[in-house]
């Protein structure tokens, strides 16, 4: 399943390319294709779509289709050589990419213009960042006790 769902979403990939800049979709096809093998050139792929979009500049909702295409290509092409039982398209990934791209379509859509956004935007992911590293952090501390069952932690342990 792995394999079709990185053969699909590098067709769709192709796809996506082809129809924003036809002279572009070689060169995707061959980078894609190599991409399934070799896992730098799969972020090449993903790197000749983002280049496509600068260049031709669509709207919005193109620019989210082609950035949820590549997400979903990443996903699977990074996988297509782990081993049995690795999934990449799970339930959290898939609700990931297509939220995060739902809220920038928002975002880039909404007639809002404030002229401290730019700067403040920064700010604003890095504070983010902190806190969700900071949950993780603290859920980490408290499954990660190597200390035994009914052990004194003030004690230190001694073999």
């Amino acid at each position: 399943m792995t394999r079709f769902l990185a053969v699909l979403s590098g067709v769709l990939l192709v796809t996506s390319v082809a129809l924003l800049e036809p002279w572009a979709a070689l060169p995707a096809l061959v980078v894609v294709a190599l991409g399934w093998w070799f896992r730098p050139l799969a972020v090449a792929a993903v790197l000749l779509s983002v280049g496509v979009l600068a260049f031709a500049n669509p709207g919005v909702l193109a620019s989210a289709a082609v950035g949820l295409v590549a997400t979903t290509y990443l996903l699977n092409a990074a996988t297509v050589t782990a081993p049995h039982g690795v999934v990449p398209t799970t339930v959290p990934s898939v609700t990931g990419a297509v939220g995060c791209t739902a809220v920038a379509v928002v975002a880039a859509l909404l007639p809002i213009r404030l002229a401290w956004a730019p700067l403040a935007a920064p700010v604003l992911v890095i504070a983010l960042y902190a806190l969700v590293i900071q949950g993780a952090a603290v859920r980490r501390a408290r499954t990660a006790d190597p200390s035994p069952p009914g052990a004194d932690p003030a004690q230190p342990h001694t073999p």
